[in-house]
């Protein structure tokens, strides 16, 4: 395998990256204090970025994986995902333990996330840019 066509197995290493790999834009780190998102709660958004795959598709992990992932207690992971929806970053959708799919795991949406990022961009690149010249 040519990993110098892959930078993410060439940093890496193909074990580390045997399960996949998480795409997520540096400017969610830049903006998490921004935004109030507790270290807690961007956890719980990685483990469900983890599982975003499409755009089109709306992941939906277990709140029981996400707490045995994290090594959060379950309630913890509840109160972050009710938090992110209150500050507007997630939506979320119930679906039915019938659902043979989803067996009543949540549906989150994104979106929100994607938008608000777009929206504080020039915020945190103004703010970086002036900490730079600042010598900061």
């Amino acid at each position: 395998m040519d990993l110098e066509r892959k930078p993410v197995l060439n940093k890496w290493g193909e074990e580390a990256c045997s399960l996949g790999w998480v795409s997520v834009p540096t400017l969610l780190l830049f903006a998490q204090k921004d935004l109030k998102i507790s270290a807690s709660e961007l956890n719980v958004l990685m483990n469900l970025l983890m599982h975003w795959w499409d755009k089109s598709e709306k992941p939906y992990p277990s709140q029981s994986a996400i707490a045995f992932r994290s090594g959060l207690a379950p309630k913890t992971v509840q109160r972050a995902l009710h938090s992110l929806e209150d500050k507007g970053l997630i939506g979320k959708t119930s679906t039915a333990r019938s659902n043979n799919i989803t067996r009543g795991r949540n549906y989150y949406d994104l979106t929100p996330l994607v938008e608000r990022l777009n929206v504080i961009s020039p915020v945190i690149l103004t703010r970086l840019k002036l900490n730079k010249i600042l010598g900061r």
